[in-house]
């Protein structure tokens, strides 16, 4: 079972419903969601062996950064292109989440400009260290970031539904275009009705970081720590994903977790 696939472009039937069923009548979402996860929790054993298999050599000839587990629901890929409400990032082949070189990037330098770069000159979007370290729009950074790969015993329980409730659905379908044409926006009100939006996440996950520096430089290991410090400060305190104002997407490197 992919679960990427399944959740875009299946046409069976699982728990008494089809994609199409979902697709127009988002009510169902739930019970096929928590029928997904059953669906996958049964059959990942069968899979696992040539996830395994591809996990092993993607580290081959490497020296992993670190280990990193999630402390709070992660949502990667909330916004994405799909044909359910809501998105989830997956590996197209394997079907199992993973965290993009390019999302872990983008968090450390965030993090390096916004907040460490507060008290680090160096470490703002201009400065010495964050040229070296991310780059330029004249030259590349020297440090490589990596897809990290969820380790295969944390996946078959990765999974979990969640719900968002937008109380005034009204209000903001119409705003933006009634905002567009010069007329007026009705207020939000106390008697709307709520919509719950049901949604996966991924709980309890362990990822593998990967680093490495584009160049043999001979203060490379200490730019990789830089970096690798940059990132769990990133992932820890600010999140990557979706929902990261509300708690969402903090991961925490494994040793520190009691």
């Amino acid at each position: 079972m992919n679960l990427s696939l399944t959740l875009n472009k299946s046409k069976w039937e699982i728990g008494g419903s089809t994609l199409s069923d979902i697709i127009n009548d988002s009510a169902e979402k739930q019970s096929f969601y928590e029928n997904v996860i059953r669906l996958h929790r049964k059959q990942w054993g069968k899979n696992r062996f040539l996830y395994e298999r591809f996990v092993e050599q993607y580290y081959t000839d490497t020296n992993p950064t670190c280990l990193v587990k999630s402390i709070s629901p992660l949502v990667i890929g909330h916004g994405g292109e799909g044909v359910l409400e809501t998105g989830l990032l997956l590996h197209p082949i394997y079907g199992v989440p993973y965290l993009p070189g390019t999302a872990l990037k983008g968090v450390a330098s965030h993090y390096a400009h916004s907040v460490l770069g507060e008290n680090f000159p160096e470490l703002k979007q201009g400065g010495s260290d964050y040229n070296t370290l991310f780059g330029t729009n004249e030259r590349a950074g020297i440090i490589e970031f990596h897809d990290a790969l969820m380790m295969p015993e944390t996946i078959g329980e990765a999974f979990k539904v969640d719900v968002m409730t937008p109380h005034h659905s009204d209000y903001n379908s119409v705003k933006l275009d009634k905002m567009n044409k010069g007329g007026s926006v009705p207020a939000p009100r106390d008697d709307d009705s709520p919509t719950p939006i049901h949604f996966l996440t991924v709980v309890n996950g362990r990822f593998q970081l990967l680093l490495k520096t584009k160049k043999n430089l001979p203060e490379e290991a200490e730019w990789l720590e830089l970096a690798k410090t940059i990132l769990l400060g990133a992932l820890e305190h600010e999140g990557i994903g979706a929902k990261t104002n509300a708690g969402y997407g903090r991961l925490k490197m494994d040793d520190d977790i009691s």
